[in-house]
């Protein structure tokens, strides 16, 4: 061979050996290219062949009262899913699920396609198990039947304004479902396994690595009694409908501990028909909506005035026989009196003789009592959308302000701050902080927070003058005045009435024959185990609309049949009642 043709051998030799090391090269870079960033892809898209997910749905927390009966709880209910990859003939799948679970053909068609492409739909949330057993008994591949969480309320109390409800997801969305949903939240488990190449969801071991248990949520511990909240619903629920009202709410605190025992109103819903309740009737009255309180104001302010001196308990105020005018002010009393004591005048509410009194306290003292007492504030209650009510600083009141926010006017405060203030009174002077939860706890029934406690505020009376207050002015009012429908014969009731006129929302002035009527109480008057509160908004005027009508004889059976329950005792009759003892 010619050297030439050698040369030539030799280059075309080097060439390709050349172009095989090149092609090496680049196999080896494309290798280690989808090693290392091809490779979680790849790796993704393998596991989605081959591994499937099983969700394990944990349970909600538990929301129960202060025995520990069940208000909100969770349970385990099938719902029918699908693998839309795994369904070849869409429409005979539709045709042949349909009239199982009650749908139409069309609409679950619909929903597997929209989900075409993707490994996991929902066809139908919460069937019953007759209709799961059938879902499996079809047989049809790409179809499963699998356990959701359901949220339930078995309790047959409206406490919906109080609970609150949670959503398609699972998170609450009101009330005290809301307040606490990080504490009640579950967190689902899932078990991961290896099918078979054909994916005919055969599993051959489970990826244990990979898997996961369920955590449960925490549980709730309320304040509430649920038979004295089932009283108080009661008696709230036939004063609304005795008088046609707009609605009416009603109350029943410890006011020793600030704990709250019962928190009603008419109309009220149940958590497990929110969807169809109007979002006016899903709010908590007691604790959204302000109003003029009337008269039932009037004990914050005497009680001040009793503190301060400026009114002696036995002198006598004339009271003008109903009719009198401060300055350019008319005011009227509905039961026109001469001349009144102070108990005389808390006993016939009169809206005079308070002008009176209020004049020698002056402006900044009934302002400083009314801040004291909590108004114009969030009581800091443990519940959301608490309203603050209105009170205007004391720059802008006036002359008329002396005579009008002693008797309930130019305010507006929560049914919930009402009935706190009197509970100050009943306690002997102590502003707490009102609660409703009592406890917090693990899945497992471990604490991990308790607020037994009393959380005090400020001390906004003297324990005389509430006293004073309590045991002698109050109780007069229902042994002698407004309140005598809330008397009891087995413990002595203390309390006010009130009748407010509804103001308009968008301008100055009163709605005509609009009115709300109210009662404050509690008992025994010696040692006071509950106080009471029910307003009625709106009465039909023609039925009546007094609060000594409205709203007494609810309280009076409220705190009868709360008292019974919780075995008060009842209060030692006077020795002149006390049956002789037969002659031995």
């Amino acid at each position: 061979m010619e050297a030439g043709q050698q040369r030539r051998l030799f280059v075309m030799g080097g060439v390709i050996l050349g172009a095989l090391c090149l092609a090496l090269a680049g196999l080896v870079g494309r290798l280690a290219y989808v090693h290392t960033f091809e490779s979680p892809k790849l790796t993704k898209f393998v596991r989605a062949q081959q591994e499937g997910y099983t969700s394990i749905p944990g349970r909600r927390g538990c929301i129960v009262d202060r025995h520990g009966r069940i208000l909100a709880g969770t349970r385990d209910k099938p719902s029918v899913m699908a693998d839309p990859s795994l369904i070849d003939n869409v429409a005979e799948v539709a045709e042949r699920l349909a009239p199982v679970i009650g749908l139409e053909a069309s609409a679950v068609a619909a929903t597997i396609e929209k989900h075409r492409g993707r490994r996991f739909c929902r066809i139908k949330r919460y069937v019953e198990l007759a209709e799961a057993d059938a879902v499996r008994a079809l047989g049809i591949r790409g179809l499963m039947v699998r356990d959701e969480s359901q949220r339930t309320y078995p309790t047959e109390l409206p406490v919906g304004p109080i609970l609150g409800f949670v959503g398609t997801d699972g998170q609450g969305l009101e009330g005290i479902e809301l307040q606490f949903n990080e504490h009640l939240s579950a967190v689902d488990g899932r078990t991961v396994a290896v099918y078979d190449g054909r994916r005919r969801r055969r599993p051959i071991w489970l990826r244990d690595d990979l898997s996961r248990p369920p955590q449960d949520g925490g549980h709730v511990v309320l304040t509430i009694d649920s038979v004295i909240q089932a009283i108080a619903y009661e008696e709230v629920r036939d004063a609304a409908e005795t008088f046609d009202a707009r609605y009416a709410v009603g109350m029943v605190m410890d006011p020793h501990s600030g704990e709250v025992l019962a928190m009603t109103q008419h109309p009220s819903y149940a958590s497990e028909s929110f969807a169809s309740t109007p979002a006016e009737h899903r709010r908590n009255y007691v604790v959204t909506n302000a109003m003029e309180p009337g008269s039932t104001f009037k004990p914050f302010v005497a009680s001040e005035a009793i503190s301060m001196g400026v009114v002696d308990p036995t002198e006598l105020i004339d009271c003008k026989n109903g009719l009198h005018y401060f300055g350019g002010q008319r005011m009227r009393d509905t039961k026109p009196k001469g001349e009144l004591d102070f108990v005389g005048i808390l006993t016939y509410s009169s809206n005079i003789g308070m002008g009176f009194i209020a004049e020698r306290m002056g402006n900044a003292a009934v302002h400083d009592a009314v801040r004291r007492f909590g108004f114009g504030q969030p009581t800091g209650i443990d519940f959301v959308g608490e309203a603050s009510g209105h009170v205007r600083p004391l720059s802008s009141w006036t002359s008329y302000s002396t005579h009008s926010v002693p008797i309930g006017q130019e305010l507006a405060v929560t049914p919930l701050q009402l009935i706190n203030g009197f509970a100050a009174i009943a306690n002997g002077g102590t502003l707490l902080r009102p609660r409703l939860v009592r406890a917090m706890m693990t899945a497992e029934g471990d604490e991990v927070a308790r607020t037994d406690g009393r959380d005090v505020v400020r001390q906004v009376l003297s324990k005389e003058a509430a006293r004073y207050m309590r045991e002698v002015a109050l109780v007069n009012v229902v042994k002698e005045g407004g309140g005598r429908r809330a008397a009891l014969d087995d413990w002595q009731v203390f309390g006010k009435t009130g009748t407010a006129q509804v103001a308009f929302d968008d301008r100055a002035g009163y709605e005509p024959e609009a009115y709300m009527g109210a009662f404050l109480a509690g008992a025994p008057a010696h040692d006071p185990a509950l106080v009471v509160l029910v307003m009625v908004y709106r009465p039909d005027a023609e039925l009546g609309y007094y609060g000594s009508k409205v709203a007494a004889p609810a309280v009076g059976e409220i705190l009868k049949r709360s008292l019974s329950y919780l075995r008060v005792p009842a209060d030692p009759k006077p020795e002149s009642e006390q049956e002789e003892l037969p002659a031995a």
